[in-house]
């Protein structure tokens, strides 16, 4: 025979733990300060300053992948680096005493200066900074830009 017995919630109503021990036991969140970016402005402040958490509130936004331009860039000392290979797989072509690349065929858009050129190298590119056409110039080369 079963016997009728009150739910455990209404029976431990007022009393403190609720079948749980001490206090402290079981508890969510409470007298820890809350659980993670809680009152990152009042009582977690000193943590905020030193830079242990993230800071308040929303800073700028992102602009549209349709509005912005992806460009694969690659430097002038890369470039000359990689020669050797380009030459074996055919991507470079030795002309005389230049080679000729095309960088678009190589899946670069853009052409930049850092580092140093010593060979003639003749380029086509979409893009390429002002140094970075000096210094192919210097060394005897041209850059060709397409349009």
């Amino acid at each position: 025979m079963t016997v009728r017995r009150r739910k455990k919630t209404r029976r431990e109503r007022g009393y403190r733990t609720h079948g749980w021990g001490i206090v402290r036991t079981h508890r969510g969140s409470g007298m820890r300060g809350g659980v993670g970016k809680a009152a990152p402005m009042s009582h977690h402040w000193i943590q905020t300053v030193k830079g242990l958490r993230p800071p308040v509130g929303k800073r700028g936004f992102t602009r549209p992948p349709s509005v912005t331009k992806k460009t694969n860039q690659i430097n002038i000392s890369h470039l000359e680096a990689m020669l050797p290979s380009l030459l074996n797989e055919g991507s470079a072509v030795k002309k005389g005493e230049k080679f000729e690349v095309k960088l678009e065929e190589l899946g670069y858009t853009k052409l930049l200066a850092q580092g140093s050129i010593s060979l003639p190298i003749n380029i086509t590119v979409e893009e390429a900074s002002e140094k970075a056409i000096e210094k192919v110039k210097k060394a005897g080369g041209k850059v060709k830009l397409l349009e």
